[in-house]
């Protein structure tokens, strides 16, 4: 199982590409978004260990998913909320890897 600090890395990288190319095929990245957002609900289900890290991530998995599927005159609004998530989830990122670290050195 992979730490939830390089999920996020993840997605916080797939997050900018749909960000910098909004007009990507969603068929080419549709079975890498799956995995993530998987990844993301199963850590938000499991009992934290530490800090809660997942909120932001759930935000975005959920603009994500939204903004691949909303009728052209809507997507605008949810690339516009994939843009604002991204700081929220950075931030949630870095407070991951730090509880991470501090759990390691125990």
């Amino acid at each position: 199982m992979r730490r939830l600090s390089q999920t996020l890395c993840d997605l916080i990288v797939f997050a900018e590409e749909v960000v910098a190319r909004p007009l990507l095929d969603s068929r080419f990245v549709g079975d890498r978004f799956a995995m993530l957002a998987s990844e993301i609900r199963c850590a938000d289900a499991r009992p934290a260990e530490g800090v809660r890290a997942t909120s932001a991530a759930l935000v975005m998995i959920t603009a994500i998913n939204e903004f691949r599927h909303a009728p052209r005159e809507r997507s605008s609004a949810w690339l516009m909320l994939i843009g604002a998530a991204l700081p929220l989830l950075r931030q949630e990122t870095f407070e991951a890897m730090n509880d991470e670290r501090e759990r390691r050195e125990r």
